[in-house]
């Protein structure tokens, strides 16, 4: 059923509304904790076929493709609906997709709705987890904060991706802030990168994760729908502008579609 009173209109409000139940919050906290379990797994025992992957780039779509795999294995098995919503451009040899971030979640959500090749780009800071360390110097990109030299590399690894026929996938907003369904002000840098190497620019909007994983005090997982809203995409070689107006029509894109997009509530199994 879903939750009395009026949907939540905040993360906060959600994990409040959540803990007046205790049951049902502890349902859900037991279900982040297994999925994350799951992750552990999956990722424990898929680690040496990725490694073999990571080893040469020409290996590099079969681990993209069983990350898809444990995308939508997560979906299946954790109730989640994945529905996606809108269309992919076509002919799009340098295709970077910006989205909000929200929720741990959005990354396999777009793994698994997107028919694509995804490249992630995140901060440099994740190359100190031993355990995303290969995955961010091999087949997706890390960019160093403040370092010019780090992001020419990183533009450099987007071009080889790009000319693979991957697409890069970037959450200007550079982390998960507890903000939703609100953006906060999105980097400069991913959109300097598509105007250099004249990229595509494919705005999505993710207005669900957050109800289903929301970043609150404590986790907890919910069944429900997520929609992956494709926008209306951008051809940076036909617009005569510069990085910062490109990233506030972006960011304008992206934050209309979440305040028109009429809220769908989750439901509960108990």
């Amino acid at each position: 059923m879903p939750l009395s009173g009026p949907a939540p209109q905040s993360a906060d409000e959600l994990y409040q509304s959540i803990r007046q139940h205790p049951w049902r919050f502890g349902y859900y906290r037991f279900r982040a904790y297994l999925c994350l379990l799951y992750f552990g797994v999956f990722f424990g025992l898929s680690y040496p076929f990725f490694r073999w992957c990571m080893a040469d780039p020409r290996r590099y779509k079969w681990a993209l493709r069983w990350r898809s795999v444990w995308a939508r294995s997560i979906a299946v098995l954790f109730g989640i609906r994945i529905r996606l919503e809108g269309q992919l451009p076509l002919d799009t040899p340098r295709l970077l997709i910006v989205a909000n971030h929200f929720s741990y979640l959005d990354i396999p959500v777009l793994a698994a709705a997107l028919p694509l090749d995804l490249h992630f780009v995140a901060k440099s800071e994740l190359l100190r987890i031993p355990f995303f360390r290969h995955f961010f110097r091999t087949m997706d990109i890390a960019i160093p904060r403040g370092s010019a030299q780090g992001s020419v590399k990183a533009y450099k690894r987007a071009e080889a991706f790009w000319t693979r026929g991957s697409a890069v996938v970037v959450f200007p907003e550079g982390g998960i802030l507890a903000q939703a369904p609100h953006m906060t002000p999105f980097r400069v840098s991913p959109f300097a990168m598509a105007l250099q190497q004249g990229a595509t620019i494919l705005p999505v909007s993710l207005p669900d994760t957050w109800k289903i994983l929301p970043e609150c005090p404590y986790h907890f997982l919910r069944p429900g729908l997520c929609r992956v809203r494709l926008l209306e995409s951008l051809e940076v070689t036909q617009l005569n502008t510069d990085e910062r107006s490109l990233r506030n029509l972006c960011f304008d894109s992206i934050a209309e579609d979440l305040s028109r997009t009429a809220p769908i509530e989750t439901t509960t199994p108990i």
